[in-house]
């Protein structure tokens, strides 16, 4: 069983705005929660994004970029596509996106529904079908979850909350278990195994060879200020590719003087 997360938006596009809030931030800090509890549970999980960049860093290319997204899941044969957005309208609740009624999409979007409404204790806005590009170009079940509206005060109450964050987490992954057929099991392995840190994002060269060589772990790539991103930070064993060390306890540091140096550091990594 295998499964993509598919955190909406990123980079130049901010998704969703109001209340202070930006979509791309919410959707990404749920997919970085529930992708190890989908992995406690026995599902392997692969993401399209886990920094703040579009995928395949098609940067403005939005029809590009959401196919890159389906590339990501098809080249890693999933069983089951997610994408996690937030609503705008001024409405409030939950709702779940499919292409189309009567299959497979369907059943998960109704599995995994209820776990939402209840966790979000807002209204049930049903499974409801539109053609959404990275519904419709995906070959295997796809759902598309709107998690509250960023732009109505009580909805953004919640978003802004990270432990209501961690808790949509917990729903999604109590509903994708359903689908699967899998009791759900709870933990406390809600941090990443393996994390890469960038120093920047021309370092994502090297990132993608060596996240492979960890069951494809996520990849954070520092901000501007060069901080280290707090789930990076929070993962078991982080990998540094580039520039200085990030003080983690247990940390590997591939990094040298110049890009060649930090070349070589990888290469000798990876052999």
């Amino acid at each position: 069983m295998k499964v993509c997360l598919d955190p909406g938006h990123g980079g130049y596009d901010p998704g969703a705005v109001g209340n202070g809030l930006q979509e791309k931030d919410i959707t990404l800090d749920v997919c970085l929660k529930l992708k190890p509890m989908l992995e406690n549970n026995g599902i392997s999980t692969i993401l399209t994004r886990d920094g703040d960049y579009a995928p395949g860093h098609l940067e403005g290319d939005l029809n590009s970029e959401l196919m890159a997204r389906v590339d990501i899941a098809e080249k890693n044969t999933v069983d089951l596509f997610v994408a996690i957005h937030v609503n705008s309208g001024m409405g409030t609740g939950e709702e779940v996106l499919v292409i189309g009624l009567g299959g497979q999409a369907e059943k998960a979007a109704n599995q995994v529904l209820p776990y939402l409404v209840e966790i979000g204790n807002w209204a049930n806005r049903g499974v409801k079908t539109q053609n959404v590009l990275v519904l419709k170009e995906t070959s295997m079940p796809a759902i598309l979850t709107e998690n509250g509206f960023i732009d109505t005060a009580m909805d953004a109450v919640k978003l802004r909350d990270p432990d209501f964050r961690k808790a949509l987490a917990v729903a999604h992954t109590k509903g994708i278990c359903d689908f699967f057929g899998i009791q759900y099991k709870e933990g406390d392995k809600d941090m990443l195994e393996v994390a890469v840190l960038l120093y920047t994002k021309e370092d994502y060269w090297a990132g993608t060879d060596v996240a492979a060589k960890n069951d494809n772990c996520a990849i954070f790539i520092r901000p501007a200020d060069h901080s280290v991103p707090k789930e990076a930070m929070n993962a078991k064993k982080l990998i540094i590719i580039g520039g200085p060390t990030a003080s983690h306890p247990n940390e590997v540091l591939l990094s040298g003087y110049n890009k060649y140096d930090t070349a070589a550091a990888v290469a000798k990594y990876l052999s």
